[in-house]
């Protein structure tokens, strides 16, 4: 019973990693004192979880709880990832720590530690490569005339870098985030993010050889933290299986990972919030967004039953009786993401008197729903970001998680109705079918078709998944 409670909230189990993490010291040959550098991380993890509002009693509970487990190494976490994930589908984990203006960055195989490198940036360098990215894709011109906007205000781009190219920003990216021994035997990424790195664009990066992209050869998740990757993945494996152990148990002595080799995702009941009546009495302005529309009904037909809330019936009453009801939720609508209160004023768009629905309000929903949907499709812009701190993203796509979702589709940018449409279509026609990756795996490949018919990145990279993979 314990261990289910850790389970439906995987990120409070953070709590007793705070308390584990000063309990030994391991070390790896010319790599520091791991110890010190997992004690950090939880303290930075320890901000996050603040931001996001997590209740002080829940980290308590959990303390008093966890006791037992140990996660201080890179080492031990390497074993820990050698009970839940399989280490002949090639899959590889990165983590990347980021304090002291220095970025460590640790390649994982489950069970094996494969590469630790230390490169000294800024922090200040680590958030203009976001910048840079949207000067080279074209984000800010393109975006004008589609993104919300403060009434009044012309927002004004942050300054490029000098001598700033597509070219060079790919390869920068490149050399700083993919560690030397990635290779083509991987084929799916789970990426543990520091600062701003989970809102990059990892598909468009080049780390092989011949200059191909990742997009071309490997699917990837954004996952939250350490405490998300261990709690969601032992989540999704007691969904799938018939394990019934804890995190310490030895997984794969007990049930073959060939049992869980693929899986599909059916719309058995989703929810769809398509192009809401917008608010004309806030301080934003919000475009309409003509495609939604199609974007919403190419998903439709692939659904069982569903419901269908748009236009004036969008409201954030109505949405919030059917989510808990619902196996996806899918938004097509414009969203807002804020950097400096992430919780309170970063919001969906809805309609009627109170059209925001805030990442507050998700996050408050956990105390009232019996559950939540198991994956949620943000296809509004910026649903990706919000303030950027040591150990992540705190924003909307967090607060779907912690609120009880195992995936997150999210978007870094706006994309053109046409394409968003298209890719989406895609998206939940490869759901259909059974996948290694599985959300991942669907993405990349309906991003792959997507490049096809429209080949400018800015219109098929933007979205990603966040949380975990099945």
């Amino acid at each position: 019973m314990a261990f289910n409670l850790m389970i439906r909230n995987p990120i409070i189990f953070l709590a007793f990693f705070l308390l584990s993490t000063i309990s030994s010291i391991a070390q790896l040959p010319g790599s520091g004192n791991d110890t010190s550098i997992y004690k950090v991380y939880g303290e930075q993890l320890t901000s996050l979880l603040a931001v996001r509002g997590v209740p002080g009693n829940e980290i308590k509970e959990i303390l008093d709880i966890y006791e037992k487990n140990a996660i201080n190494s890179d080492e031990n976490f390497a074993k820990l990832l050698a009970k839940i994930y399989p280490g002949d589908k090639g899959i590889g984990i990165l983590f990347y720590f980021f304090n002291n203006d220095t970025l460590r960055t640790v390649f994982f195989e489950p069970g094996k530690v494969k590469e630790v490198t230390r490169i000294a940036v800024k922090k200040e360098k680590l958030l203009q490569l976001s910048a840079d990215f949207n000067h080279v894709l074209g984000l800010y011109s393109a975006s004008d005339n589609r993104m919300p906007a403060k009434r009044g205000l012309k927002p004004e781009a942050p300054a490029p870098s000098k001598n700033l190219s597509y070219e060079g920003v790919i390869k920068s990216a490149t050399e700083l985030l993919i560690p030397a021994s990635f290779d083509l035997s991987f084929k799916h990424l789970l990426i543990i993010p520091a600062l701003n790195i989970g809102t990059i664009p990892f598909h468009l990066l080049t780390p092989y050889k011949d200059q191909s992209m990742l997009i071309d050869h490997c699917s990837f998740t954004i996952v939250p933290g350490i405490i998300d990757l261990l709690g969601l993945r032992v989540k999704v494996l007691k969904m799938a299986t018939k394990w019934q152990g804890d995190i310490a148990d030895d997984y794969a002595d007990n049930y073959s990972f060939r049992d869980f080799d693929s899986t599909r995702f059916t719309l058995s009941f989703p929810l769809f919030i398509n192009n809401p009546d917008y608010p004309s009495d806030t301080e934003f302005s919000f475009p309409d967004l003509p495609g939604a529309k199609k974007e919403i009904q190419n998903a439709m037909k692939y659904a069982d039953e569903y419901v269908l809330l748009e236009g004036k019936n969008a409201r954030k009453d109505s949405v919030m009786k059917w989510m808990d009801k619902a196996d996806l939720v899918y938004f097509a609508t414009h969203g807002v993401a804020d950097a400096e209160q992430p919780m309170e004023k970063s919001f969906l768009v809805l309609a009627g008197e109170d059209p925001f629905l805030t990442a507050k309000n998700i996050m408050d929903s956990r105390k009232n729903f019996k559950k939540f949907p198991e994956m949620v499709i943000l296809s509004a812009c910026q649903t990706g970001l919000g303030r950027s701190m040591e150990a992540g993203v705190a924003g909307l796509a967090r607060s779907f998680l912690l609120a009880g979702s195992n995936h997150i589709i999210m978007s870094l940018w706006n994309v053109d109705d046409e394409a968003t449409a298209f890719l989406m279509g895609r998206f939940i026609h490869y759901l259909q079918y059974p996948s290694l990756f599985m959300p991942a795996e669907p993405l990349r490949r309906a991003a792959l078709d997507t490049r096809k018919k429209f080949p400018k990145p800015s219109q098929w990279a933007s979205f990603s998944l966040f949380g975990i993979d099945y």
